[in-house]
């Protein structure tokens, strides 16, 4: 390998050279967590009497001969947040030099701050770039103009700033912030120059990196990947990034606009677990610590590197709306929308993989066939899991091998589909069992709504039913304040609240005017309701365990009518 300035250097060595940060690297994104941790690691170092110097990381970097430049391929989050706080530094040693009444003192910190500009940070002039730092295109213009040359603005711009460049300004300012609260603490300016300066030796002095440098972008990115192989420091998705861009190789720009495509289609969502669900959907089940490895056995050329990115890219959209079907841009057929929603009340996503191979088969499956699909799927959640409780990871495994049969060729359309997941469910018995058993909780209320929801409107009668959770709420019919139950023991209460049986729907004034009252009281408000289902309670002559066990059966035989196998 082509090798060269390896080894350890100090940050005063590090930043007097000048690197760039590629375009397709992560953007700024320290926060408080990290800028304290590297706050309190200063101050350790600096108050520690064994005077030991303090490891900061690696740091990777490919020299280009070509350009004549040097790219950070790891450690730019340190190396930006290591510029803004010595930029925070020569600020201090300014204002003394500007400030202090005793002229050695502002000497001092005069040549300090001139130190700084010239050792660590560079100078700049419309016809002369001399920094050291020069960001990504996207953040280089503000980071020049708002860090390294003048101090950025204390509050926050009005509009949208872009994310990293806001947390490039928090950054400046929590250090501005730390440093004046220690000078505080330090009458004079003779007191607060001596500790910038002890901060200012401590950091470029004893903060050691260890450094190296490789003329081939190949290399760097193998370095980089044998360093960050167990993912201490970065997400799966970052080492993904790398790994598939040391592919491209002269593919740089494009891997990095369908890079920015993926994400940008993604907004919130992980990106790993996107990426885990794509292989998923191609590949035999591929568990998120196991996606680093396969990948790059698989990913070995440009031409591989770059349909995965056009592949990524173009899917992302799809997974995005099944991840957040109430924010749904690519699905627009109202029926897959609230099946989207539906496995989403009963946190499902152990199915996302099926729908993106249906998305990826060459097979032309129409929205139609993804409805009629997603339907089978929530029958096979809400039997197998919701209600029996099955172990998820099993799902996992049955949506993964019929993922790869719909992108192998191997199944064709939908019946096939439905009938494979048809055989992983439960048998009407087992379900019998175990919904008759069955309690909600009160993190599962979205899930009862949606079991009562369905059961209730399967009653012709029933011509409506409201779905504004913030309208209609849960009434507990043998109430959870039993005070006026005393013929419940406490056993059977705390057994029975939450069973099903127990359970119904109300319109909000009711269900506060039911409060904890007597069944005798409740069952007079009970014919209010527009819900059938609530005046058959209204007609029981008591409420107690034999009448929930009861209620429970009957909504069992209308159940099985709905999630059928």
């Amino acid at each position: 390998m082509g090798f060269q300035n390896y080894g350890i250097k100090t940050i005063k060595d590090f930043l007097s050279g000048a690197y760039y940060i590629p375009n397709y690297q992560r953007e700024y994104s320290w926060d408080n967590n990290e800028l304290e941790d590297f706050w309190l690691d200063l101050m350790h170092t600096a108050n520690s009497e064994e005077k030991r110097d303090h490891f900061f990381g690696q740091i990777v970097i490919h020299n280009n001969d070509d350009l004549k430049k040097k790219f950070i391929i790891d450690g730019q989050q340190r190396t930006i947040t290591s510029t803004i706080f010595v930029r925070v530094l020569q600020e201090y040693f300014q204002n003394i030099s500007s400030n202090s009444s005793d002229a050695d003192i502002s000497n001092e910190a005069k040549y300090k701050a001139q130190d700084i500009e010239g050792i660590l940070v560079g100078r700049y002039t419309t016809n002369n770039n001399e920094l050291h730092l020069t960001l990504d295109e996207v953040d280089a213009e503000y980071f020049r103009t708002n860090i390294q040359l003048k101090s950025p603005s204390r509050e926050k711009p009005k509009g949208k700033p872009k994310a990293s460049q806001e947390r490039l300004r928090k950054a400046y300012w929590f250090f501005y912030d730390k440093i004046n609260d220690a000078i505080n603490n330090n009458s004079s300016y003779g007191n607060a120059f001596e500790l910038l300066l002890s901060l200012y030796k401590t950091f470029t002095d004893r903060f050691i990196v260890l450094y190296m440098e490789a003329t081939k972008l190949d290399e760097a990115f193998i370095v980089f990947e044998t360093l960050n192989a167990r993912g201490k420091d970065l997400e799966t998705a970052d080492l993904l990034k790398n790994y598939i861009f040391s592919q491209a190789k002269n593919n740089i720009d494009a891997a990095q606009k369908n890079w920015n495509k993926m994400i940008a289609s993604l907004d919130k969502s992980d990106p790993t677990k996107f990426i885990r669900t794509y292989w998923n959907s191609s590949h035999s089940l591929t568990r998120e610590k196991e996606l680093y490895k396969e990948i790059t056995r698989n990913v070995v050329s440009p031409r591989d590197s770059n349909n995965l990115l056009e592949d990524l890219s173009k899917f992302a959209p799809i997974y995005h709306d099944i991840v957040n079907p109430e924010d749904c841009s690519y699905f627009s057929e109202d029926k897959i929308i609230n099946s989207l929603v539906v496995l989403k009340t009963l946190k499902a996503s152990t199915f996302y993989p099926i729908i993106i191979s249906m998305k990826r088969s060459e097979v032309a499956f129409t929205d139609d066939d993804i409805s009629k699909v997603l339907s089978k799927v929530i029958d096979y959640i809400f039997r197998n899991f919701t209600i029996c409780g099955n172990v998820a990871n099993s799902a996992e495994k049955v949506f993964s091998d019929i993922s790869k049969k719909i992108y192998d060729g191997v199944i064709t359309n939908t019946d096939e589909i439905c009938n494979e997941l048809s055989k992983e469910i439960i048998t009407d018995q087992e379900f019998e069992v175990q919904f008759n058993v069955w309690r909600g909780t009160k993190s599962t209320k979205e899930t009862i709504r949606y079991i009562l929801r369905k059961i209730y409107q399967v009653n012709p009668k029933n011509k409506e039913i409201n779905m504004d959770n913030n309208a209609v709420h849960i009434e507990h019919i043998m109430p959870e304040v039993k005070t006026n139950w005393p013929q419940i023991s406490d056993e059977d209460h705390d057994a029975y609240l939450w069973r099903l049986g127990n359970l119904t729907l109300l319109n909000g004034i009711v269900n506060q005017a039911m409060s904890n009252k007597t069944f005798s009281e409740k069952k007079c408000l009970f014919p209010d309701s527009k819900i059938e289902e609530n005046c058959e309670i209204a007609k029981n002559e008591k409420w107690g365990i034999k009448e929930i066990e009861a209620r429970q059966e009957a909504l069992c035989k209308i159940a099985l009518t709905i999630w059928t196998k």
